[in-house]
């Protein structure tokens, strides 16, 4: 199918667009590049997990726990359409995981993976692979329905419910008519949850609250309110935590423990909690994931674009 961006280069251009730029990370520092330009150091983003070497391999290591639970990559319907050959967007690609899996395993495919942050790599890649550093609060540089298949993997801690909002209805606009998206959320609360996990989901909610972060995962009634999007369904699997899960329990335990202290640090600030405290309270946390065996819903909403009379 060519490369994908030979085909969108051609596409309008967007105020503070940043375009075909990709980088790797700074390993020796265990962050990535932070000077990497004047543009992208002024973009702002609601989501509340630094940008850092720790982000990405927490990604990395979810992403295979997804995988191995779902047991694909995607629950939408577009394994023959990747088979034959179509085009594909991920949302928030992050380190290009997701992607990079799919894109090696869907060789007649053509991907783009998009962030605003530049985690994803730049000369390791499949041929039918290329990444875009853009804000997808903006107008994209791809032309109306242009993909066959959309894909945004936990976005809903990155935007308000506007924002989120506005996300879609772009997503809609360059995704072609019979064409697929898909979300992937966690839900925002555990079951069966100990005292020391309820204190700690208040406190985050809190965060959340104050930046207005959508408090929900992405669901069927949200993609229902979305005009032109038919055949919605949803797929949903619950994820142990701990060792009453075995290894698998045991991963995604670590994977979320990783995630938690990664956004320790604004939640300390706004309690005034010390780190120790912090530190001691998700310890506590990981006794009660096993003790009460404890597990984290995922949930992956999908719906099709309907086709239109000229179609």
């Amino acid at each position: 199918m060519g490369n994908v961006l030979i085909k969108i280069k051609k596409a309008r251009k967007f105020k503070n667009a940043i375009k075909f730029q990709t980088f790797d990370f700074d390993l020796e520092n265990n962050d990535p590049c932070s000077d990497i330009s004047s543009n992208s150091s002024k973009v702002e983003s609601n989501y509340i997990i630094p940008n850092k070497f720790e982000e990405s391999e927490r990604v990395k290591r979810k992403h295979f726990v997804l995988k191995h639970i779902f047991e694909r990559n995607f629950s939408a319907p577009v394994h023959d359409l990747l088979t034959n050959g179509c085009r594909v967007l991920d949302v928030g690609c992050g380190p290009g995981t997701w992607i990079l899996d799919m894109a090696s395993e869907y060789t007649r495919s053509s991907f783009v993976g998009l962030d605003i942050f530049p985690m994803f790599p730049s000369e390791i890649k499949p041929n039918n692979t290329d990444f875009v550093m853009e804000d997808v609060r903006n107008n994209l540089p791809f032309e109306s329905n242009y993909f066959d298949y959309i894909f945004l993997g936990d976005m809903g801690f990155c935007f308000t419910d506007y924002e989120f909002d506005c996300v879609v209805t772009e997503c809609r606009r360059i995704l072609k008519p019979g064409g697929w998206i898909e979300f992937q959320e966690s839900s925002r609360k555990l079951t069966n949850r100990g005292p020391c996990i309820e204190k700690f989901g208040s406190m985050a909610h809190k965060i959340f609250e104050s930046k207005k972060i959508k408090t929900t995962h992405y669901s069927q009634n949200d993609l229902k309110k979305v005009p032109n999007i038919t055949n919605i369904n949803e797929d949903v699997k619950p994820i142990p935590l701990g060792s009453w899960g075995g290894k698998l329990g045991e991963e995604y335990q670590e994977v979320m423990v990783t995630a938690l202290l990664l956004i320790t640090k604004p939640i300390a600030e706004m309690y005034n909690c010390s780190w120790e405290e912090m530190r001691k309270l998700i310890d506590n946390m990981q006794l009660e994931m096993s003790e009460l065996k404890s597990s984290h819903d995922f949930v992956r909403t999908f719906g099709q674009k309907e086709y239109s009379e000229n179609d």
